[in-house]
């Protein structure tokens, strides 16, 4: 597993006023054994992030297709939930869950999921988002029964944004961290987008924010799960009802025990 770095992901070097370059404009005469396409050439300069998701999306739909699409992501999101969770309790249960979970899965198949953990891991390094959340939305496999819709992270950002100042002046009034509980957290995108801000805000989400999320339904809290350990970002997930408080298991990230000798408390 590899923690991310929230420094290294949004530093950015700006280019003084005197320093800019001015555009140059040059009309270039076509030699006359050259063939000038008959359509514009593509823009080469998509981003980091776009291109681990496109990589994702192509990589998932060639895996296991003798199984419907909802069952492999299901049973991909459980391996990697259930591997970086026993990475650090090393629990006999889980590691049978993980074996019962790849048994219907044949090996070619089983080293195209790992390499789509480490696709997520790639695409978490190139930008700070809802990778998971974005991508279960755009393969449509979401429950209709349930009423399953993501919150774009461009919004997440901007609620984010809007709610996140009264946690900014307790930590700037010297609280040594702030608590965040998320009742319907799907794959954890407006928790991400809180870590976001207090990123921006220059405070660290690994070591000032301790989160509690719940969702319903079991696959949204583990893609929850598996983004926040990649992310190191302190949480325990819950799959389980928030209004009736009827959970059925709690996941708690590799981070929540680093600071599990704080004493800090939700």
């Amino acid at each position: 597993m590899s923690q991310l770095s929230f420094d290294s992901l949004f530093s950015q070097s700006e280019m003084p006023e005197s320093s800019a370059v001015k555009p140059v404009f040059v009309t270039a005469v076509p030699h006359a054994d050259v063939i000038a396409p008959s359509r514009p050439v593509r823009d080469s300069a998509v981003s980091p992030l776009d291109n681990h998701r496109k990589d994702f999306v192509k990589l998932f739909r060639e895996t296991a297709r003798y199984h419907n699409r909802y069952q492999v992501f299901r049973d991909f999101v459980t391996m990697a939930a259930v591997a970086l969770e026993n990475a650090i309790l090393q629990c006999n249960e889980l590691e049978n869950e993980y074996f019962q979970t790849i048994a219907g899965y044949e090996k070619d198949d089983l080293n195209r999921m790992a390499r789509l953990l480490a696709l997520v891991t790639e695409g978490l390094d190139a930008g700070m988002c809802d990778f998971l959340g974005s991508i279960f939305m755009e393969l449509e496999i979401g429950s209709k029964d349930m009423g399953q819709f993501f919150t774009p992270f461009s919004l997440s950002e901007l609620i984010a944004g809007l709610v996140m100042g009264q946690r900014v002046q307790e930590l700037a009034d010297g609280a040594p961290y702030v608590t965040l509980d998320e009742p319907t957290c799907g794959a954890g995108g407006m928790v991400i987008a809180a870590a976001k801000v207090l990123l921006d805000r220059g405070y660290n989400p690994q070591t000032q924010l301790l989160v509690q999320c719940t969702d319903l339904d079991p696959v949204a809290a583990r893609m929850c799960f598996v983004q926040l350990s990649l992310l190191g970002i302190p949480a325990c997930v819950r799959i389980g009802n928030s209004l009736s408080q009827k959970i059925t298991r709690e996941m708690y990230t590799p981070f929540w025990y680093r600071i599990k000798g704080s004493c800090r408390t939700f």
